[in-house]
Formats: structure tokens, sequence, C-alpha cells
């Protein structure tokens, strides 16, 4: 991995967006087959929402070492703190870091943009401390302390789990997980995790981190009441 941010080829063969674990594999993808590539993400490090914080020489998981140090050997550039303003026209990008800009010019173009939270609207969704189950995981990452908070996980998705478990560990009190799908649905969904060993594996270890904590299926939020 080059940092990159002053200077740069003219053309790249691959110009990736988004440096998480998707522009990290797609980008060492192309770099081995030989192509010329450049990586661009917004943060000051590549990792994404899922690897926020973490580093090759402190990483949390053995994947996430491994695809940090598989992108930083590859001879690929990464433009860190940078963030994409306009597209000149079809293989022109338009860009800007600390304030400079700059013009990237590529042959193929993959975005790896990342998921969006969808926020359902509710009587009280605009109050203070209710926000986005990732939004919340981004900032205890980002260092907002969260020990003894009292915190209510809402949605559906095996993304629910993951952050009330990362929450937790954090020093959160995990007061209820309200999952929107039915018993049945999240049954269906389980049972396809037999057929994969790791995604098990990382499945029931979450569920280990969240024993005691209530999990109910077909309920969601009707109404955040509150002024503090």
């Amino acid at each position: 991995m080059i940092d990159a941010r002053k200077t740069a080829p003219a053309t790249y063969d691959v110009l990736v967006i988004g440096a998480g674990p998707a522009g990290i594999a797609a980008a060492c993808s192309a770099a081995e087959s030989g192509a010329l590539v450049a990586v661009m993400d917004n943060n000051p490090r590549a990792g994404g929402q899922i690897w926020r914080g973490e580093t090759r020489e402190h990483a949390h998981t053995r994947e996430a070492q491994s695809w940090l140090d598989k992108f930083a050997a590859q001879r690929i550039e990464f433009f860190h703190s940078t963030e994409i303003v306009d597209q000149i026209h079809p293989g022109l990008l338009l860009a800007q870091s600390s304030g400079a800009a700059r013009e990237f010019a590529y042959r193929r173009l993959i975005l790896c943009t990342g998921a969006r939270e969808l926020f359902l609207p509710f009587p009280g969704w605009t109050l203070p401390n209710v926000m986005g189950a990732g939004g919340l995981q981004a900032l205890v990452k980002s260092g907002l302390p969260i020990s003894g908070k009292k915190i209510v996980v809402a949605g559906s998705g095996p993304l629910l789990l993951a952050v009330a478990a990362h929450l937790r560990e954090h020093g959160g009190e995990i007061r209820l997980i309200a999952e929107q799908a039915s018993f049945r649905r999240l049954a269906s969904f389980a049972a396809t995790l037999l057929f994969s060993k790791t995604k098990l594996a990382q499945a029931l270890a979450i569920r280990r981190q969240l024993s005691g904590v209530p999990h109910k299926t077909s309920c969601w939020p009707v109404r955040a009441e509150g002024r503090d």
C-alpha cells in the first residue's frame, strides 16, 4: 500500500471507492491480476465501519489483520481522507483532500461504499440518544464512553446482535434486543448458518457474549419518550 495523496499516475486501471472489507478485497484482487489500482476513502485509515480503529498491529480479529496485512503488502495507491466532489465525465472524477482538489482518471470504477442504515421514523425518533445502531457503534469505536448506559437495540437483521455484543463489550447495559422479524423467519435464517462453519462459530460466539440479554421477535418501537 502506498500513501498517494500527493503523487499519482494520470490514469488507473481500477479505482476503488471505499476502503472497508469489500473495497480492500476488490483492490487486492485487482492488484494481484497486475492492474494499476488506487483506493479512495474519506477516513484516515483503511477498514471502513466494520474495522474502524483497527490497525495491522492492533487488529481485534484474525480476519481483519489478514486483510489489512494483504492490503499493505500490495502495490495499491491509497488516498485516505479523500472525498469525491463530482464526476467531470465518465472516466474522470474530481475529489478533494485537505482542502485541495485533484482529478482521478480511471478505466474501471468499483464502488464499495458500504451499507446505509434504513431508519423508519416513529414518534420520538429525533429525541436525543435515539440513533442508528450502526451510528452508535461507529461513535463507540471513535471513543464515545457508554459504560453503564442503558441501551435498547431495535431493528432487524444480524447487525443487531453484532452491535449489541460490541456495546456490551464496552460496558453498555443492554436491556433488550427488539427484532422486528418473526421467530419463524429468524429460525429459517439461523438454519442457513449450518452450512457455514465459520459463520456458525461467529454467531455462537456473539450469542455467548449476549447471554442473559432479552431477545424478543416480532417486536419494534412504536414511540420513544423522554426529555433528557
